[in-house]
């Protein structure tokens, strides 16, 4: 999809359609779409005060203009209440115009942006979200079938501007295509079956995005990892027959800080429980036990590109839980990387045993923060649906840090408590640490089992269990993966 900037009125824009936004309040049409009604003989107006064009939030209606302009179709958007509207909403809205458009087979798009928009945000902001809403929009998980239906595609969109600057426009447009590029990737990574993206696969593309990007990479096989006495990633793994990997990505956007951040990704290419096995309803969809480390790896593709002036370590614990005779069973005490031991309650309480270690790796990199992301628990499914992260912190600042990013990213988040009570559930009487108690709090103890193992530094835990798939096609999101919480990561290295 081509992105491109005209000074040309809308109205005069030759294109197959030019897509219009409309509030709630306005009975007639807004000052941005007056000119276009105007050309049209006032078919607009009509509708409005037919009631057919309301402004209700992701709202649309095609008009055919009959030559009345030079474009074929006027997309009227509705953008909802004018009090409600933010970035994150204008994402959604141009979203299903632009797999509307898709869908209908519309090849060139023109839009605009109301003054009023860039008034209360930024130019810039307005542009990233007008682009990143289209791009993550149009998004096709890839299909393995042998006869597929040509893929219908927006090859051009014409951004028609004035009085905003060519560097405004430049660098809205860089980073809506940069940030919509990594969340994309991330749900394609998420979506592979368990055949196609293995351990060893993983490796292959973090591989590429640091060759690609300029990143330094470091890739720790099995015999490295019993070396350093990897404990948790190795236990987990033994029960499958594909091989585990530690996977270490570096940027280094500012050399003269001591500051790194860490980011530390689950990456369980499949998850069939262990020794205490799934239900098999419950274990269909387990191919997307990674979405944790695709999102790190979309961030560290959009970080490298966008080169902002920080420090980031990426951390990546991948491999299968699986089943054989030597698989890891309940009731184990196995030694984690940090040294710390960990006995083995459940074995499909795995995600977080990983990660502890991958934490610990991160830390040993250098990482002064970590935010550790994984499709951890069913448990914040039942919390929080498939609308937010559960977030959890041991640093209150650090914690807001996050949160705003998300925000700012238009991803949710919710933190959930860490009382002291809760500490119960991960207390053992033969080791340092257990990895499950239970049903009770199920989100909240893989929060505190991993708090342990930052064991001071700064620390934020999403689980993205929930927020990672979406169950129907609205807004920005298609159905399945949604690469949850790399626009997070991105926009936290871009503060």
């Amino acid at each position: 999809m081509e992105w491109r900037r005209t000074e040309t009125p809308i109205e005069q824009t030759a294109v197959d359609a030019i897509i219009l936004f409309q509030t709630e309040e306005k009975e007639g049409v807004s000052e941005f779409v007056k000119k276009v009604d105007e050309a049209i003989e006032h078919r607009i107006s009509v509708l409005i005060s037919e009631g057919e064009i309301t402004g209700k939030y992701c709202e649309l209606t095609a008009i055919h203009n009959w030559g009345k302009i030079p474009a074929k179709r006027a997309i009227v958007l509705g953008l909802g209440a004018e009090e409600k509207i933010s970035l994150d909403r204008l994402k959604n809205v141009v979203a299903t115009a632009a797999r509307y458009a898709k869908n209908k087979g519309l090849k060139q798009l023109a839009l605009g942006c109301p003054t009023w928009l860039s008034e209360r945000f930024t130019a810039v902001d307005v542009i990233q979200s007008l682009v990143e809403g289209m791009e993550l929009g149009v998004y096709q998980h890839p299909s393995y079938k042998q006869k597929e239906e040509s893929s219908k595609q927006i090859e051009s969109i014409w951004l028609s501007l004035q009085d905003v600057s060519d560097s405004a426009v430049k660098t809205g447009i860089e980073r809506g295509k940069v940030y919509a590029h990594a969340t994309n990737y991330a749900r394609m990574l998420t979506h592979e079956p368990a055949n196609f993206l293995t351990p060893h696969k993983m490796v292959q593309h973090a591989r590429q995005i640091a060759e690609k990007r300029g990143l330094s990479i470091e890739v720790l096989n099995k015999e490295k990892l019993q070396e350093l006495g990897m404990g948790g990633l190795l236990a987990v793994s033994q029960g499958s027959s594909q091989e585990p990997y530690m996977i270490a990505l570096t940027y280094k956007g500012a050399p003269e800080s001591a500051e790194t951040l860490g980011y530390v990704g689950k990456g369980l290419t499949f998850d069939n429980g262990g020794l205490q096995i799934k239900p098999a309803n419950y274990m269909y969809g387990m191919n997307e036990d990674m979405g944790g480390a695709a999102a790190v790896l979309g961030a560290m593709d959009a970080i490298g590109a966008l080169k902002p002036h920080t420090n980031v370590v990426a951390v990546i614990p991948t491999c299968e839980n699986a089943i054989n005779g030597e698989a890891f069973r309940p009731g184990d005490v196995i030694t984690s990387y940090s040294g710390k031991t960990i006995e083995i309650h459940h074995t499909d309480a795995e995600g977080r045993v990983v990660l502890a270690d991958g934490i610990t790796y991160a830390k040993r990199l250098g990482a002064t923060k970590l935010v550790d992301i994984a499709t951890l628990t069913g448990a914040v499914i039942i919390a929080l649906g498939h609308e937010s992260a559960g977030l959890m912190s041991n640093d209150s600042a650090f914690g807001q840090a996050v949160k705003k990013a998300a925000h700012v990213a238009g991803e949710r988040v919710w933190e959930l408590p860490m009382y002291e009570e809760y500490e119960e559930h991960i207390k053992s009487d033969i080791a340092d640490v257990k990895n499950d108690d239970g049903s009770k709090a199920g989100t909240i103890q893989g929060g505190l089992f991993l708090r342990e193992f930052a064991d001071g530094t700064p620390w934020v835990h999403l689980d993205i269990a929930g927020s990672g798939e979406a169950m129907r096609e609205k807004g920005i999101h298609v159905k399945g993966a949604t690469g949850a919480g790399t626009r997070t990561l991105i926009q936290l290295a871009m503060v």
